[in-house]
């Protein structure tokens, strides 16, 4: 074999590395990516569990409840492509061509609309169940579904950018689109959640035994809109603070799966709470935080119209007025749970 003209024997090997061009640092941007990806597939098994649970004890829901469950693991499954077809793509199709690194792909691009589609679906069955408690928060609901519909706006907006521009590096400066759209998701959760609160503080009788389910209930609406909004808030600040990076799709994807998994939870709660499988455990946390009261009560001591929560909610629910002593007896444990096909269904 005979060396070019140009090059002897002696000439000093050539290193090819500095003619390749610099890949971005993949710590924050991509390594970021998969990390969430990593964390959605195991929420995503939960999903799966949680849909297969429904089935078996949500059998006497409407046929608009199960369309609306299926239609929610039809999102979660797409949104679950998306994450490992872009992580495919960047990190194993070109994983030496670092140029593609800076370009976007239709799964990135068109994830910003899935996620927030998802997040508004779950977001709607929390407003129903606000509607549903009377007619004086029926406004609040249609503030919120103003705010759904700013939300979908930033996700659809965002997207669009995305295909619009031809890198990444220009992308940074609409992020404040994913920043917006998350902001107003935690503003609208947070409002749909205080509103049960309220309402359900509203409902005590008074009874140690019907107060204890509704702290319960309140306690596990605090818990599922914590989880859920945590994630939200991590998207909100990463996508405003650090645009040039992309925790914030990390963030994202974990976001969506879990507003899946608290809805999907809170359809198979109500018969979990109903069997008392639940309702020990979680009642026990709420006593650590009780003021303990003598068990004095009488039914002459309460009001009847004191549940009034309770009462505008169950259809069932006897007209005729109680006997003495047996308030508790008339609201029992199957009727105050009528509040999971109104609020949780």
């Amino acid at each position: 074999m005979t060396l070019p003209a140009n090059v002897t024997a002696t000439s000093p090997a050539v290193d090819p590395l500095p003619v390749l061009p610099q890949a971005p640092s993949l710590k924050n941007t991509y390594g970021a990516v998969l990390i969430g990806t990593y964390v959605s597939l195991i929420l995503y098994g939960m999903t799966l569990h949680q849909a297969y649970r429904y089935s078996r004890l949500s059998t006497s829901d409407s046929s608009a409840t199960k369309y609306y469950v299926a239609g929610l693991l039809v999102l979660d499954t797409f949104h679950t492509v998306l994450c490992m077809h872009m992580c495919y793509w960047y990190l194993v199709q070109n994983y030496f061509d670092p140029l593609r690194l800076y370009t976007g792909v239709w799964s990135i691009n068109v994830l910003s609309v899935v996620v927030g589609v998802t997040i508004i679906c779950c977001q709607c069955f929390y407003a129903r169940r606000v509607y549903l408690l009377g007619r004086q928060y029926r406004y609040l609901v249609l503030v919120t579904v103003i705010m759904f519909i700013a939300e979908l706006g930033c996700a659809i907006a965002s997207a669009v950018q995305a295909f619009v521009l031809p890198d990444f590096s220009q992308f940074r400066k609409v992020t404040w689109l994913i920043s917006a759209g998350f902001g107003i998701a935690v503003v609208a959760d947070a409002l749909l959640t205080g509103v049960l609160i309220l309402a359900l503080n509203r409902s005590r009788t008074g009874f140690r035994r019907t107060d204890s389910m509704i702290d319960v209930l309140i306690l596990y609406a605090m818990c599922t809109g914590l989880v859920t909004d945590l994630f939200s808030v991590l998207s909100f600040l990463f996508a405003l603070i650090l645009p040039n990076e992309m925790i914030y799709v990390g963030c994202d994807s974990v976001a969506a799966k879990l507003y899946v998994n608290s809805v999907l939870a809170a359809l198979n709660f109500r018969q979990s709470f109903i069997s008392g499988e639940d309702n020990g455990a979680l009642a026990g946390v709420v006593d650590l935080f009780r003021r303990p009261r003598p068990d004095t009560e009488s039914a002459n001591e309460q009001s009847v119209s004191g549940p009034i929560f309770l009462n505008s909610i169950v259809s069932s629910a006897p007209r005729q007025q109680p006997q003495k002593g047996r308030l508790e007896e008339h609201i029992s444990q199957s009727q105050v749970l009528n509040i999971g096909p109104h609020i949780e269904d």
